[in-house]
């Protein structure tokens, strides 16, 4: 399972074998319930969360609050959570929207969703040794 935290919305995408599909945008709020359930529901065996480092390779403020998404969704669920660089994911969903043609207002609710997707593709790509264990990466961060 793939999820996009945002400031105010989230993306959550399933994969399976080699598939990944973007499924939905949820608001923020209520957003950990929601990816609860689903997990339960689809059976998810790891979730990752997307981690927006800069293209430096530093940190950022959104950096600290996915990081404490992810922990939050850690205590809610005993699956493991993993953290995955998504450097441009949402740059690239966004270009995937403009060249649908979907609108401005279409395209906010899809470009997460669909980052949430490239964050499950990219651990499906890599065999799912992409990303690190939450754990792991808090006691070295």
């Amino acid at each position: 399972m793939g999820v996009d935290p945002g400031q105010s919305r989230v993306g959550l995408a399933l994969g399976q074998d080699s598939l990944a599909i973007g499924l939905e945008t949820v608001a923020i709020d209520g957003a950990l319930a929601k990816i609860e359930n689903l997990a339960h529901e689809k059976k998810a065996e790891r979730i990752y969360v997307g981690l927006p480092i800069s293209l430096s390779g530093a940190p950022t403020e959104s950096t600290k609050r996915a990081i404490e998404f992810a922990s939050s969704l850690e205590e809610l669920v005993e699956i493991p959570i993993f953290v995955i660089d998504e450097r441009l994911t949402t740059a690239q969903s966004l270009r995937l929207s403009q060249q649908a043609g979907k609108s401005a207002r279409e395209s906010k609710t899809f470009v997460d969703a669909e980052a949430a997707r490239l964050i499950v593709e990219s651990a499906i790509a890599s065999n799912h040794s992409a990303g690190t264990k939450l754990g792991d990466y808090l006691a070295r961060n």
